[in-house]
């Protein structure tokens, strides 16, 4: 989390521009790559090739929403909202920062440099090539206390102290709710970030004053430091699962990744967006339809979690022939689901990615309930879902 040294404005024009040319050639030259594969030409190496990992979620309706004579219909996003480039402390330029993400899937990002957003308008072109929807964003915050990741601000915002804002006025640095208040007056949405000093006043006074809309409750880089908890099979932070529901914030789950990301499993939000685009997505956040997915678990408001799971998942009775019934159970996303059917002698079910699974019944029951064990809507409280069950007819299992 450290920031290096600022260099003498010369130094920084320099290295800026170089970096800017620079990463526009490696641009340029992957994208003939990749245009050359495409096209069926050979590639000079298998490495040349850059591939991207991608797996379909459903479209997610809502019948229910308001205002609208049809179902509204959302698409599930992946987003990062906090990672660092060479503008700060990461080690990648901005254009790579947008290419590994688009190799890893992501379909929304923000760049969020300490300090600083210079890198938004050189990752620009990067994510418009690639179809990222890409946000301005930046990292301010307390003096040595709490981070803010602020996102989507105006880009004649003018940052006075980042990282430095004075917890009380008359100091040395700029008061918090001056600055908080000026950023907010641009348009920004804040984040705490790595929410490890605790839920103090500064940031009650952000919520109360509706500043402050979101929280992580899953840092990437973080590890076992900064104030998290062992939980779960992981290190988060889960005191600020229940933040987030008592004050109605929106759930985020970010990688704060500085160097390469690894090959493990990502650090993921997943946002509910009417249409993939910036406005969409600032909706979707704006309106807290987000889930917090990271080491295979699903974390989000009770009420988001059920709309996803109403389009991710099928169960239903089949009838097969020779008087045999079976609950069937469909996964139709890409994450996999464990599921505890009440009142059913098993153990807990797992549904792998797009996996359908035929569980044998004594009897037809009208409704099953079920515990989704691996989806949380508190740190300690699973989602619970009830199905009506209607009932198909179908020849016996493996007939064609």
């Amino acid at each position: 989390m450290r920031v290096r040294n600022a260099d003498a404005p010369g130094d920084r024009d320099r290295r800026q521009n170089n970096e800017f040319l620079m990463s526009h050639a490696r641009f340029a030259a992957w994208v003939l790559l990749l245009s050359m594969a495409t096209f069926g030409v050979p590639t000079a190496r298998a490495a040349d090739q850059v591939v991207r990992q991608e797996a379909p979620f459903p479209v997610i309706v809502d019948p229910e929403a308001t205002g609208s004579a049809e179902p509204v219909c959302y698409e599930v996003l992946r987003g990062d909202f906090h990672m660092h480039t060479v503008y700060s402390d990461g080690s990648l330029s901005p254009a790579d920062r947008v290419m590994e993400a688009w190799q890893y899937g992501f379909d929304v990002i923000a760049i969020t440099d300490h300090r600083n957003f210079n890198a938004y308008e050189r990752a620009l072109p990067t994510a418009e090539a690639l179809d990222i929807v890409l946000l301005r964003g930046m990292e301010t915050g307390l003096n040595g206390k709490e981070h803010v990741v602020a996102l989507d601000f105006s880009a004649d915002y003018e940052p006075r102290n980042p990282h430095q804002w004075a917890e009380a006025p008359g100091q040395a640095t700029v008061f918090y709710q001056e600055q908080w208040t000026r950023l907010a007056s641009a348009g920004g949405y804040a984040i705490y970030a790595h929410p490890h000093v605790g839920l103090r006043e500064t940031m009650l006074w952000g919520i109360r004053q509706g500043l402050l809309q979101g929280i992580e409750l899953k840092n990437g880089v973080v590890g076992s430091g900064w104030n998290t908890v062992e939980s779960h099979g992981t290190y988060w932070y889960p005191f600020a699962f229940d933040w987030a529901i008592e004050h109605n914030l929106t759930i985020f789950a970010n990688s704060d990744v500085h160097g390469a990301r690894s090959s493990v499993d990502q650090t993921v939000t997943l946002v509910l967006a009417r249409d993939r685009s910036r406005q969409g997505v600032m909706e979707a956040l704006g309106g807290r339809r987000t889930v917090a997915y990271f080491n295979n678990m699903l974390c989000g408001h009770q009420w988001v979690l059920e709309l996803l799971m109403a389009s991710l998942v099928d169960v239903r009775l089949a009838q097969i022939e020779g008087g045999r019934t079976f609950l069937c159970l469909q996964n139709y996303g890409p994450v996999e689901l464990t599921a505890q059917i009440t009142g059913m002698p098993l153990g807990p079910v797992t549904l792998e990615p797009y996996q359908q699974i035929l569980v044998s019944v004594r009897r037809a029951p009208d409704t099953v309930e079920i515990k989704w064990t691996n989806l949380y809507v508190r740190p300690t409280e699973n989602l619970t879902t009830t199905h009506p069950l209607a009932t198909t007819t179908g020849p016996s299992p493996g007939s064609r």
